[in-house]
């Protein structure tokens, strides 16, 4: 039987900084992530994440869980 797939390299700890909902890896039908994780390695659903920059009060988007900034090329998936 193999383990689920929140024990193994994702872990059962790792909550999307907006939604509270846990991550979950892989690509939707389309080939786009479900998640993205910052350089400041805070996790967050793709399209949530995305929400958040284009409704981002300052030119430069910011971290919603520890307000670094960052650019979209930064963006690790």
């Amino acid at each position: 039987m193999t383990k689920p797939w929140w024990s193994k390299k994702w872990g059962k700890d790792k909550i999307c900084g907006i939604t509270h909902a846990r991550l979950r890896p892989g690509t939707n039908k389309n080939g786009t992530h479900h998640t993205t994780v910052l350089k400041c390695q805070h996790g967050f659903y793709t399209n949530p994440l995305l929400e958040w920059v284009k409704n981002c009060p300052t030119d430069i988007p910011t971290c919603p869980v520890c307000r670094i900034e960052f650019k979209l090329i930064d963006l690790i998936c």
